[in-house]
């Protein structure tokens, strides 16, 4: 895997990118081909397509979960996720979209109240 910068079209800024490895057998063609993952994907992600990878802002989500990708650059919030029902960290992204890094779920992300500290 390598990372690289790569100009985002829907963010209409520089983003930082990872190239998966292709996966190989000596002496065939690839199994899978490489894939662009967004390290970046966030509150600027505006649904649609991401011009990065070719699909939407959950789908990149999806990559990241299933990959074991760091969360480290991401917009992260704890929460319980109704898909695979566990406490995780969700991958915040767009206006009010999650994914559950734990199962790569997508749904709303709603917050009914803040508590004082």
């Amino acid at each position: 895997m390598k990372f690289q910068w790569q100009y985002c079209g829907a963010c209409d800024r520089t983003v930082r990118v990872l190239v998966t490895e292709m996966a190989s057998v000596e002496g065939q063609a690839p199994a899978t081909d490489a894939e662009l993952v967004c390290l970046e994907v966030g509150d600027k992600c505006t649904g649609g397509m991401c011009p990065v990878g070719a699909g939407g802002p959950s789908g990149m989500v999806r990559r990241i979960v299933q990959n074991g990708f760091p969360l480290d650059s991401l917009r992260i919030s704890k929460g319980h996720c109704p898909s695979c029902d566990m406490d995780a960290e969700m991958i915040r992204f767009g206006q009010d979209q999650a994914g559950c890094s734990i199962c790569g779920s997508i749904g709303r992300w709603a917050m009914d109240h803040l508590e004082p500290n």
